[in-house]
C-alpha cells in the first residue's frame, strides 16, 4: 500500500518539483507533470489511489508507469536530468539522433563510473535516452534529414569528398540509410562540373609539380587519392588526364 503523500508542489515554466512527506523532492518536465497517470496534488495522499487508464497510456513514457507512484516520479525526475543534459549539447552543435543518444547514454555510464556508484541501471538508462531522443526529433531540436543534407554539402563544397565518402561519413555519424540517400539525391550533388573542379582542387595540394603520365607509381598515387575521397574510378581518371593536359600546357 503507498502511503506516500505530496508535501509541497512548486510549478515553473517548463518543471514541476515534488516534494513528498519522506523528505524526497523529484524535478520533472512540466509535460510529465500535466501528463502523471495519478493525482499528485498538495497533500493528496497516494494511497489506494485511483490510476487514470487513459493517461498512463497518453504518451511513450507513462507506458512505462507500473503502479508504483513514487517509483515512477523517480523515473520522470532522471529522464529530466537527461533532458537538460540533451539540451545543453544540441545548443552548442548539430548532430544526429545516434550521437545524441550515445553522447546522453555513455555520459551518465562514465559519471557513475567516476563516482562509482549506479545509480541508473543500464536497461533503464536506454530507455530514458530513448525517450529523451524521441521527443527532441519530435520537436524538432534534431532533425537526421536536414543535418544529412547539410552536413553532405559541406563535406562536398569544404572538404572536396565524392559522393562515396559522403555517404561512409554520414553512416559513421549514425545517420540512417533514407537520410542520407535522401540527402544525395538532392540537385547539389548533381553537379559533375563541380566534382571534376573538386577533384583537381585535390590533385594540386597532393601534387603542386605536376605528374608524369608515364610514371606508373605516380599516376595510381593520384587515383588512389581521389578514389579515398569518395570518387568513382571513371570520375577519377578524367579528372587525372584534364589535371595532366592542364599542366602540359600551362
Amino acid at each position: 500500500m503507498i502511503i506516500i503523500s505530496a508535501v509541497h508542489i512548486f510549478v515553473s515554466e517548463n518543471a514541476a518539483v515534488i516534494e513528498l512527506n519522506t523528505g524526497k523532492k523529484y524535478k520533472i518536465l512540466l509535460k510529465d507533470y500535466d501528463n502523471l497517470p495519478f493525482a499528485c496534488v498538495k497533500e493528496a495522499h497516494l494511497e489506494n489511489i485511483i490510476i487514470d487508464a487513459e493517461k498512463a497510456e497518453s504518451t511513450e513514457t507513462n507506458r512505462f508507469f507500473d503502479g508504483d507512484c513514487v517509483s515512477f516520479l523517480r523515473f520522470l525526475s532522471r529522464k529530466y536530468n537527461i533532458y537538460n543534459s540533451a539540451m545543453s549539447k544540441v545548443a552548442f552543435s548539430d548532430m544526429s539522433k545516434k550521437q545524441l543518444y550515445q553522447k546522453l547514454y555513455y555520459a551518465v555510464l562514465q559519471n557513475q563510473k567516476k563516482n562509482n556508484k549506479i545509480i541508473i541501471e543500464p536497461e533503464e538508462l536506454k530507455i530514458l535516452c530513448t525517450l529523451v531522443c524521441d521527443e527532441f526529433e519530435s520537436s524538432g531540436y534534431i532533425n537526421d534529414n536536414k543535418y544529412a543534407l547539410e552536413k553532405a554539402k559541406y563535406l562536398k563544397e569544404y572538404k572536396k569528398y565524392g559522393v562515396n565518402k559522403i555517404k561512409d561519413y554520414l553512416y559513421q555519424k549514425g545517420l540512417p540509410k533514407a537520410a542520407i540517400d535522401e540527402a544525395l539525391e538532392d540537385e547539389f550533388f548533381e553537379d559533375e562540373e563541380g566534382d571534376l573542379e573538386n577533384m583537381l582542387n585535390l590533385l594540386s595540394r597532393k601534387f603542386r609539380n605536376g605528374i608524369d603520365k608515364t610514371d606508373r607509381n605516380e599516376v595510381s598515387k593520384a587515383i588512389n587519392l581521389l578514389a579515398r575521397n569518395g570518387y568513382n574510378y571513371g570520375k577519377a581518371k578524367k579528372a587525372l588526364e584534364e589535371f595532366i593536359e592542364s599542366r602540359e600546357e600551362s
